[in-house]
């Protein structure tokens, strides 16, 4: 072999070796699967040691990773969560701080300013599939199509029926990406399972970032005959239990289309609920419910699952918010910077794989209008209106709670917020309040207001 020949083919050697490197780097880049329930009870999940609630399946994604205790979202009612999980931001910071009224607008929407993940995954080369209810604008500006996603599956509007409309509306039609199709399922929890797991089976070229936003258990509350049939008589609203057992079955549709193609080891699966479940759920034992800063409107059934990365049977006591998800999706994917804001969200990868004795936030925020709440390691301060903010706990009111308004409490000790603190501890009162004020100086106002459905 000459000299020459020796360089050409010593070329194309190290060309396909840092080529084909590079394929295999991006075949072990992980799927990642966010699943999103709404408006269910915490205690309505066997997750949580529900004993009425059967969610096995759902159950299973905390057995093989992680179970957060302390899991919160950073909106207490649906569409502002919604726009801070997929931003990783505060959405109070972008003025999204109440749902989007059910009108049709070409203004009101996830503001266009902000980077979404599916903006940032799509960049790093991911298909990104989102399903079922958006609720973060109607006009094409703010459709999914036009804010990351190159695939949609569901429907605009905050809710609508579980079964087949014979006149669908603009809002609530479902739409396969930007056209509406037959409504020719017979459950939409099915269906949106179904939609999910054929999304997988076809996605096989590169990896993929999917957002499933079930509807499930929001109202109205509409269950099959077989569903009803199928639970349990006994404590809890039948309907809810067979909303619910619907709900697990479609997650068990994609866990096992992870499993049949071969995705399940190397694909982080995310499920948590919106925000707390709405008055008429069950969210024992804490206080609150939808719409309130109580734990109850804010603390939900949270875990997460990786199993080529994540050891399995983990119960993380540390608080976690749904902003995490995106930087915990970036890190996952090896994106290490967005192009948008900075993110209030962090990394929760180095917790999860590792042992540590620091926690991931020191401090957390929560605002829905005159509500609001600081969270300083243990020590929280809740501020509620009026009695009318579902300051109950569970399914019982407590005595005196709907004289108080404002509370100070140690909530790994205290999680339904029954023993107040404020007046022996006044200093932290003030100390947290002026942390509050300080966080939310800058916001801008919301430009539909409040409507807290």
């Amino acid at each position: 072999m000459t000299r020459t020949t020796w360089l050409i083919f010593a070329f194309f050697l190290t060309f396909f070796a840092i080529d084909g490197s590079a394929a295999v780097q991006a075949a072990e880049r992980p799927n990642i699967v966010v699943i999103i329930s709404d408006d269910s009870g915490y205690n309505e999940f066997s997750l949580n040691g529900s004993e009425h609630f059967a969610t096995p399946r759902i159950d299973s994604i905390a057995r093989d990773g992680v179970r957060f205790t302390e899991g919160y979202t950073s909106g207490t009612v649906c569409s502002p969560t919604r726009a801070g999980l997929l931003t990783g931001r505060y959405q109070n910071r972008f003025g999204h701080e109440f749902n989007i009224p059910p009108v049709y607008s070409e203004t009101n929407g996830l503001p266009l300013t902000e980077t979404t993940i599916a903006d940032v995954m799509q960049e790093a080369g991911y298909r990104t599939i989102a399903l079922g209810k958006w609720h973060l604008g109607y006009a094409p500006a703010f459709h999914p199509l036009s804010r990351g996603f190159s695939d949609y599956h569901g429907f605009l509007q905050g809710a609508r029926s579980y079964f087949p409309l014979e006149k669908p509306t603009v809002l609530n039609r479902l739409l396969r990406d930007r056209e509406p199709i037959p409504e020719t399922f017979e459950y939409m929890t099915d269906e949106l399972g179904r939609a999910a797991a054929a999304y997988i089976a076809e996605t096989n070229d590169r990896p993929f970032f999917m957002y499933l936003a079930f509807n499930a258990t929001h109202g109205p509350n509409d269950a099959t005959e077989a569903d009803l049939a199928a639970v349990a008589d006994g404590p809890g609203n039948r309907t809810h239990k067979a909303m619910t057992h619907a709900l697990d079955r479609a997650v068990g549709v994609v866990l096992d289309a992870l499993d049949e193609h071969h995705k399940r080891d190397n694909t982080l699966v995310v499920f948590l609920n919106d925000n707390g479940g709405v008055r008429g759920h069950d969210n024992t034992p804490l206080t609150g419910f939808k719409g309130s800063t109580w734990e109850g409107g804010i603390r939900v059934p949270f875990a997460v699952r990786w199993p080529a990365r994540i050891p399995a049977g983990q119960v993380f006591t540390k608080p976690v918010i749904s902003l995490d998800i995106f930087p915990t999706a970036m890190a996952a994917a090896g994106v290490e910077d967005t192009p948008g804001e900075p993110l209030d969200g962090v990394d929760l990868l180095p917790w999860l794989t590792t042992p540590r004795e620091d926690r991931p936030h020191q401090t957390l925020f929560w605002k829905n209008g005159s509500r609001w709440a600081v969270r300083d390691g243990d020590l929280k301060l809740v501020v509620s209106n009026s009695s009318s903010q579902g300051r109950a706990r569970g399914r019982k009111q407590p005595q005196q709670a709907a004289e108080l308004e404002r509370g100070l409490f140690e909530i790994p000790r205290d999680p339904g917020e029954q023993h107040d603190l404020a007046t022996e501890r006044a200093s932290d009162v003030a100390r947290l309040t002026e942390m509050y004020e300080a966080w939310k100086k800058d916001f801008p106002e919301t430009p539909w207001g409040p409507n807290n459905r």
